[in-house]
């Protein structure tokens, strides 16, 4: 099976340099990012460009007159990404960008039978602009692992109310609507892909929740994997059975009743144990000492096995997950190439990230 093309398209004075390293990371397991642009009057915008070269992003100019006004960034992104939907086999748009001004292009792309991943700080983006997409994309500091909020990113007053967040000003009682979110979303996405035996697999029941939230990411809650989100709610019950398949079910009404304090927890236990069927190993359970016997060097003769000095980095994550027992590498203690190699001795000896890509060193 190809890769899907995938051309990415930043709306560069809306979201900065600062966060564009995580979100190629984040997409680059969708396929092969084959356009690479970011759009700004770069005589204004100076400081960014050499990161930019570093990523391999073009940097699109588009001078700035007083009268033309930040509208002409946008109206270029949109024509590019018109043409590119005409001229070129892209499978995959990534508008990145907060403003809810893209929604008739995103209809569009979608319309015309592209699947569109939108990226922006969860601040400053609108619910139209969400749930508008595929996927969205928050690029905010605690997300990325930034200190500070990104600095050349710039307010805009156009913009819409923040989706869903406004922590600052309510922070208990915006909890608590995330809370009733959450638990609003599961519940919809188990009744909407519940099977005859009143069950729903697991496996559809992540792609659900994202296509009815966009914005819905359980890493955001504080959980490593899909399976340890669901196995954290009370409202659900999970069967796990051999292999790694599950299936998930809606718990009656009376044993859905839990302490209002466990609910305000931002990771919280599961308060009864899921059933477990003739289950053996849960890949995302697993910790340093229960990986399997000399990893390491199967990953790495896995790796050199292939005869090749570049390895593409999906293709080696995907070995790496498979020796060490989890379906995606994400999944993992190690979740991207970078921690990976830090935590191996022997991998960082022979193998260096280069961009998207893993190469042998000589």
């Amino acid at each position: 099976m190809t890769d899907s093309n995938i051309a990415l398209l930043i709306d560069y004075e809306n979201v900065g340099i600062d966060s564009l390293q995580y979100l190629v990371e984040q997409i680059s397991g969708m396929g092969r990012i084959i356009v690479k642009r970011a759009y700004a009057d770069w005589s204004s915008e100076r400081k960014g460009q050499e990161r930019l070269i570093e990523l391999g992003v073009e940097a699109v100019h588009n001078y700035r007159t007083p009268r033309s006004g930040k509208n002409s960034c946008d109206i270029k992104l949109t024509i590019d990404a018109v043409e590119l939907l005409h001229s070129a086999q892209v499978d995959t748009f990534v508008i990145v960008s907060s403003d809810s001004d893209f929604v008739p292009l995103v209809n569009h792309l979608r319309g015309s039978g592209k699947s569109v991943v939108g990226a922006g700080r969860k601040a400053v983006t609108s619910t139209t602009m969400v749930k508008s997409c595929d996927r969205y994309i928050f690029l905010d500091p605690h997300t990325i692992g930034l200190q500070k909020p990104n600095s050349t990113a710039r307010n805009n007053t156009r913009r819409t109310t923040p989706y869903r967040d406004r922590r600052q000003a309510h922070p208990q009682h915006d909890r608590q609507d995330s809370e009733r979110s959450v638990e609003q979303l599961l519940i919809k996405a188990v009744e909407a892909t519940v099977g005859d035996d009143g069950n729903s697999l697991g496996t559809r029941l992540a792609q659900t929740m994202t296509r009815i939230d966009p914005g819905f990411d359980y890493k955001e809650l504080g959980f490593r994997s899909f399976r340890e989100f669901l196995t954290s709610r009370d409202e659900i019950e999970v069967t796990f059975r051999e292999g790694t398949d599950f299936t998930v079910s809606i718990k009656n009404s009376d044993s859905n009743t839990v302490n209002e304090k466990e609910k305000l927890a931002p990771a919280r236990k599961p308060s009864v144990s899921p059933r477990i069927i003739s289950f053996d190993k849960n890949p995302s359970d697993q910790d340093s000492d229960s990986l399997p016997d000399n990893w390491e060097e199967k990953v790495n003769t896995a790796w050199e096995s292939k005869e090749k000095d570049q390895l593409s980095g999906q293709a080696a994550a995907n070995q790496a997950a498979k020796i060490m027992g989890f379906q995606r590498l994400r999944d993992s203690l190690y979740p991207t190439i970078d921690k990976l190699l830090d935590a191996s001795i022997l991998l960082k000896e022979n193998w260096a990230r280069n961009k998207n890509y893993v190469t042998r060193k000589k």
